[in-house]
């Protein structure tokens, strides 16, 4: 059974093998919404084999907050960020550089106590992290697909 299964190109969902990219090392990234997306991307990278030389990724990306909701006293009580991730896979003959961009955003409360916010907001961080880890993951194999 197994070897009928691994004929027609069935990988089990949970499998331990990578998705064809290669061996990729994560550039770091500056800030702590950089170190939790180089830790999601990271878990990523880990899973992709190959010989030769690990390709670098460099990843760059802008935070913008902006107030989502406001209470009755005109202060904010919600916030979303949202990220841009530009990123960079370096060249590895015959494969050329790969570049592209992913964007997502998450919402947060907002507390009148100032340690509260910053908790929430590190929270909201780790999970745009792994958004864009995602993303960008997914849009870097289907450009190395594209590519081969």
């Amino acid at each position: 059974m197994s070897l009928t299964l691994a004929g027609c190109g069935f990988h089990p969902v949970y499998s331990s093998q990578g998705s064809g990219i290669g061996p990729v090392t994560i550039a770091a990234i500056e800030g702590r919404t950089g170190y939790y997306l180089r830790q999601e991307l990271d878990r990523r990278a880990v899973l992709e084999q190959g010989t030769g030389t690990p390709r670098v990724l460099s990843v760059k990306f802008e935070r913008t907050f902006t107030p989502a909701a406001q209470g009755t006293d005109g202060i904010s009580t919600r916030n979303e960020m949202t990220v841009t991730a530009t990123y960079t896979l370096a060249a590895a003959p015959p494969l050329p550089a790969i570049r592209g961009s992913v964007t997502t955003n998450v919402a947060y409360e907002s507390l009148d106590q100032a340690y509260g916010d910053v908790a929430l907001q590190a929270d909201a961080e780790e999970r745009v992290a792994g958004q864009i880890a995602e993303r960008l993951w997914l849009d870097l194999q289907r450009q190395v697909r594209a590519a081969r």
